[in-house]
Order: C-alpha cells, then sequence, then structure tokens
C-alpha cells in the first residue's frame, strides 16, 4: 500500500516538472536572425520531404550547419 501511494506522489511529482528551457543561440546573431534561419531550415526539410519522425533531427544539422548551438536557458525563479 505504502509504495502504491509512493509511486502515485512520484508520478504527481514528475507531472508538475517542467522540462528546461532551450534555445538556439549564435554569437552576434539577433532573435530575429535566429527566427528566420530557423524557419529557413525547417522550410528546407519540409521541401526535401523527409519522414515526420526525422525532421526535428535534420532542422537541428541545420542549424548547427548555420553556426548554431542549442542551450539550455536559466530559467528566472518565480517571486
Amino acid at each position: 500500500m505504502k509504495t502504491a501511494v509512493a509511486a502515485a506522489l512520484l508520478l504527481m511529482l514528475a507531472a508538475c516538472t517542467t522540462p528546461p528551457k532551450a534555445e538556439w543561440v549564435k554569437p552576434q546573431a539577433s532573435k530575429d536572425e535566429t527566427y528566420t534561419q530557423l524557419s529557413d531550415c525547417s522550410y528546407q526539410v519540409g521541401l526535401a520531404k523527409v519522414p515526420e519522425g526525422e525532421r526535428e533531427l535534420m532542422v537541428a544539422h541545420c542549424m548547427r550547419g548555420k553556426g548554431y548551438r542549442y542551450v539550455a536557458v536559466p530559467v528566472a525563479p518565480a517571486k
């Protein structure tokens, strides 16, 4: 019984957590430039008719090829 309650509490706690936010960054690239490059990569992958399950990986390869890195962004503490 205690194990079931502990497991239920653990599942509820896990559901409340949010994954860390991440974004594409490149030195001296503005947010607008990053958005434009990400849109271009997504468009190019769509044109290539890449299977749905591989699109995210292909977009990531495209962005890395343009000099971007996908990094975690620190979350500001709640007030």
